[in-house]
């Protein structure tokens, strides 16, 4: 009771719009990708680099959330969903968001050059800039949409792995993996956001593709097909340190047993009308099972208890920030 008492008071109020802004209830999906190249590596991973990891990727999530708020605001005022964001709300001012950007931007870089000294921070800015480009300008561009964000998502892997050691076969696995992940995550968010992002002209596929929610999903539909292609690509991806004996077959026999069940459902579960709310809980269970399973291709170094502690710690992070009024959405 008395933690909630604080967090009434006008300081923590300025705290969580701040939290807000950055988007810092995220966090730990940055991290984790960092994380993760860190244990591709040819380096060993260990309990103060996941500290440090955090570190940088509190400021790095903070500066790509903040400056995502910063740049659509006038698109946030006009959609009902986000009359509540702080930007919106004037709780922070825009010269505030600045700063806290442009702090967030060089916090991450002071923090990366001081924990590594190699050249894995130069991994680190490009992988900010992709982000940059996706919210100033990709958003706006045909396919750009779906990809900027990507490339940003697997240099972080890339990152990783450059903190510790030298890039690896696993690496490049697992930020391909990372790369089609986010290119599904622009698609759902295309697909549920469809009516909005039209309104606003953003090109996604599910705008381009003249995708409606009183529409029903088959496999005559672009859409849908173009789910199947996401997901048959990462399983080849994710198939290939099995078929050139990289891995000990673990990992194979998860992904066989539990990651196929759960894509062939997800599938199944697309077919017929779609509505926000489905569209809304089909990203869940699917980033879901994709976190555990990028974390089980390193599951011969960190064994299966560290895969479900990493993942029990990235889920319940945004878990803790939601119990404090810190998420994405209201709804």
């Amino acid at each position: 009771m008395l933690v909630w008492a604080l967090l009434g008071g006008k300081r923590a109020k300025a705290i969580r719009d701040y939290l807000k802004l950055g988007r810092l209830f995220g966090t730990t999906n940055t991290w984790g990708a960092i994380f993760l190249g860190a244990f591709t590596s040819t380096g060993t991973a260990t309990l103060t680099d996941a500290a440090k990891i955090l570190m940088i990727a509190i400021f790095a999530h903070a500066y790509i959330g903040a400056i995502n708020e910063y740049w659509h605001i006038e698109e946030d005022k006009k959609h009902p969903q986000y009359h509540y964001k702080p930007l919106v709300t004037g709780d922070i001012s825009k010269r505030n968001a600045l700063i806290f950007i442009y702090l967030s931007l060089i916090m991450m870089i002071i923090l990366s050059i001081v924990f590594y000294q190699n050249l894995s921070t130069i991994a680190l800015i490009l992988a900010a800039l992709f982000g940059t480009m996706y919210t100033v300008k990709g958003k706006y561009i045909p396919w750009a949409n779906d990809t900027t964000a990507s490339f940003g998502a697997a240099l972080l892997i890339v990152y990783g792995a450059m903190t510790i050691g030298e890039v690896t076969s696993i690496t490049i696995v697992a930020a391909l993996c990372a790369f089609f992940i986010s290119v599904y995550s622009q698609w759902i968010d295309g697909m549920k956001d469809v009516d909005t992002d039209k309104k606003f002209k953003v090109p996604t596929t599910a705008v381009r593709w003249g995708y409606t929610h009183d529409k029903h999903l088959s496999l005559k539909d672009p859409n849908l097909l173009y789910f199947i292609g996401i997901v048959i690509t990462i399983d080849v991806i994710y198939s290939l340190p099995a078929i050139y004996g990289l891995l000990s077959l673990t990992y194979f026999y998860i992904f066989l047993f539990i990651g196929i069940p759960i894509q062939i459902f997800l599938i199944y579960k697309l077919f017929g009308k779609q509505d926000k709310e489905s569209l809304r809980k089909h990203p869940l269970i699917f980033l879901g099972s994709m976190m555990f399973l990028a974390f089980v291709l390193v599951i011969d170094k960190i064994t299966i208890w560290g895969v479900i502690i990493t993942f029990t710690f990235i889920v319940g992070w945004v878990y803790v920030f939601s119990l404090f009024g810190v998420c994405f959405s209201r709804n």
